[in-house]
């Protein structure tokens, strides 16, 4: 793609910009008419894409999978501060250094191993998650890479109040990689404290199997320390503070004792993760992890049989940066999405696209562990928009490993004036399935509020969890 085109093109997204009307954390019907996702990794040469003269690591494109692809982007360097190419590079390079595997006693990339063996556990699955930070009263968080640990297993299984002892007996014996509890993107807590979010999640996520998606939320170790270092993770830390995100090593001053909080940023992700069939097991097409997996939040047991192997479907990755005070939103996405995990080409019966089919109080499964819900026919209503060209060129340097059957869907960020982000609309079929026309990541988090006191989280609905 020549400059020209490219600034043509940039243009066009302007102009679409400048007409569109974006209602955020709001449903509508969705369109009925599915796009297809792209399934033809390969890589022969950089793609029109790629910034021949990158001026910083996060733009540039990767030529090869080496250990340097595991070092997290500080930032990106997009051209001329509009070049929506050089931001999806980033997020791709972002991609590949959080699913790095991890050395899990330092809660950092293993550099010894590669991304390619397609190995966990990943470096952002090594983060707290957000139960691990907004703990009970009379609890404190722990020390930092302390939270994969068999004790950390215990303690979170503990804080289960519909969990029975032989429950939690059976879970820690079963030596699983994770416990997954939400089906649900926002927790029980933040939905009770903001009621209008409930509107945007849209109830839970029914697979082709009639299994509910679950979901985790996790945030790196600069969203951590400023969390821990200014008494953030309670509610009363809140009341007064004025919260502002760490956005990298050269804050000055930084927000951690007049420090920067890390070499990074804040960054949080989120994960939807579909409970495997053994026929989509042993087609090795997702990045997979063994999982107990419950009702709820609070421990209600699951009638069907744990432990069960997971498979990696979505995933959100937000990033606070010295250039972007309004986060990069990166999305990603398993390529079958829409083709066969959460779509049936042959479906006779509720078949209308992107309509809950499950009913309150959700139930998943039945007590003979069948299935009670009919599966979402999940579209997706608006095109992929990254560079056909740059995705099919990172999943062909990631060919061979599972994460070759991933696509970046978009990233979403602040250029250009827009004051939902750039793209405008952005949405991930795992986790804003329902509200995929009119979804905007930066439109719905600016309103984010804190747990206590006036004023808002600083586009963080985490830390409306704090208790």
């Amino acid at each position: 793609m020549s400059v020209s085109h490219t600034l043509l093109r940039q243009l066009t997204v302007g102009g679409v910009l400048a007409g569109a009307v974006i209602v955020a954390c709001a449903t509508t019907s969705p369109s009925s008419s599915p796009v297809g996702s792209t399934d033809t990794p390969s890589a022969q040469a950089l793609p029109p894409g790629c910034n021949p003269d990158p001026t910083c690591p996060g733009s540039t494109c990767a030529t090869a999978i080496t250990p340097a692809q595991s070092v997290v982007p500080v930032d990106a360097c997009p051209r001329f501060g509009e070049f929506q190419s050089d931001v999806d590079v980033y997020s791709w390079n972002t991609f590949i250094a959080l699913n790095w595997p991890a050395t899990t006693s330092a809660c950092a990339p293993n550099t010894q191993v590669s991304i390619l063996t397609g190995q966990g556990p990943t470096v952002w699955e090594t983060y707290p998650e957000d139960t691990d930070i907004f703990v009970p009263p009379g609890s404190k968080p722990g020390a930092w890479c302390t939270f994969n640990t068999p004790a950390a297993l215990e303690t979170k299984l503990r804080r289960l109040t519909k969990l029975t002892e032989a429950g939690r007996l059976e879970a820690v014996n079963a030596n699983v990689d994770k416990l997954l509890v939400s089906d649900s993107k926002a927790s029980a807590i933040v939905i009770e404290r903001f009621p209008d979010i409930k509107q945007a999640v849209g109830g839970p996520l029914t697979d082709q199997n009639g299994r509910f998606v679950r979901y985790e939320k996790r945030l790196n170790q600069d969203e951590y320390n400023y969390l821990i270092t200014n008494n953030l993770w309670n509610a009363a830390g809140q009341t007064s503070a004025t919260i502002s995100f760490p956005t990298g090593p050269t804050q000055n001053p930084g927000p951690c004792n007049g420090k920067p909080c890390g070499p990074v940023g804040a960054m949080e992700v989120k994960a939807a993760w579909k409970v495997l069939s053994a026929q989509e097991v042993a087609g090795k097409r997702f990045y997979m992890r063994k999982a107990w997996v419950l009702n709820d939040e609070s421990g209600a047991p699951s009638p069907g049989a744990n432990p069960v192997t997971v498979g990696l479907v979505g995933l959100h990755i937000i990033h606070k940066t010295a250039s972007q005070a309004k986060w990069f939103w990166s999305t990603f996405e398993q390529v079958d999405n829409t083709t066969s995990s959460f779509f049936n080409p042959h479906c006779t019966t509720n078949c209308q696209p992107n309509q809950q089919t499950a009913t309150q109080p959700y139930t998943e499964l039945a007590p003979d562990g069948g299935p009670l819900n009919a599966p979402v026919q999940v579209t997706r209503t608006t095109p992929i928009q990254a560079d056909p060209s740059l995705n099919a060129y990172y999943r062909g340097l990631l060919k061979g490993s599972v994460w070759a059957n991933y696509q970046l869907i978009s990233t979403q960020w602040a250029t250009g004036g827009a004051p939902q982000g750039t793209p405008p609309v952005l949405a991930n079929t795992t986790m804003e399935t329902f509200i995929q026309p009119t979804a905007s990541c930066m439109g719905c988090h600016s309103n984010a509020p804190k747990a206590s006191g006036s004023g808002t989280a600083d586009f963080s609905f985490l830390m409306l969890e704090a208790q």
